[in-house]
């Protein structure tokens, strides 16, 4: 899922698969991974809606439309033209507690698995997963009046963040500017954001945003 809010998830950290049955594997792969990047790689928002657990579609309305409209913006404007991996495919009890407040938003249905995809040259995208149907969609968390106003003031602090990682480019001199291409290049891009961290002495998402800024830019 993904930059800035990005899905509220986790966006480091790289896992060995985890044991699960093959049953679940397979459908996981067949009915949601495969048939979802396509979607993503269409740039086709409502195609990609379509993957979302027919639970999360029922809680969409006027009043929450804006941040879902976000998280589509999120999942058509990722970069996923690179080769895709699969670094995370697991069971899980619940989606994690902590990454939004418990009475801004409920949880439409409880995932059970949890898949982090890779794609080249850098891009992640973590997903909480449950079945319907025989099929697996995602899991989004549903907002409710307090869950707005907390989407509007994050998302506003978003821009903010944003509009400083731009500033923060355009400062970026060589040789640490080569050396975090470099690494970009070379698949590595949470030590690019490890590195800048250090050397510029920034926050962890203002590090994350100057890196994908970086990355989209030919210069």
């Amino acid at each position: 899922m993904i930059e800035d809010m990005g899905k509220f998830g986790a966006l480091f950290g790289l896992f060995a698969l985890s044991a699960f049955g093959a049953s679940d594997d397979d459908a996981i792969r067949n009915t949601f991974v495969k048939p979802w990047i396509e979607a993503l790689r269409s740039k086709d928002k409502a195609r990609i809606e379509r993957f979302y657990h027919p639970a999360v579609r029922a809680c969409i309305n006027p009043g929450n439309q804006e941040y879902f409209d976000f998280t589509l913006d999120l999942e058509a404007d990722a970069d996923t033209s690179g080769a895709d991996h699969i670094t995370r495919l697991a069971p899980i009890k619940s989606m994690p507690a902590g990454l939004l407040p418990e009475d801004g938003f409920r949880i439409p249905v409880q995932p059970t698995y949890e898949i982090q995809v890779d794609f080249d040259p850098g891009e992640l995208m973590v997903e909480f997963l449950a079945q319907w149907n025989g099929s697996w969609f995602e899991v989004l968390p549903c907002p409710n009046e307090k869950g707005m106003a907390y989407f509007r003031k994050q998302f506003a602090e978003s821009a903010e963040q944003r509009k400083e990682a731009v500033h923060l480019l355009t400062e970026l001199k060589d040789p640490l500017r080569s050396e975090l291409k470099d690494l970009l290049k070379r698949q590595q891009k949470i030590d690019a954001i490890k590195k800048y961290q250090a050397a510029a002495s920034v926050d962890l998402t203002t590090a994350v945003l100057v890196i994908n800024a970086l990355q989209k830019s030919k210069q």
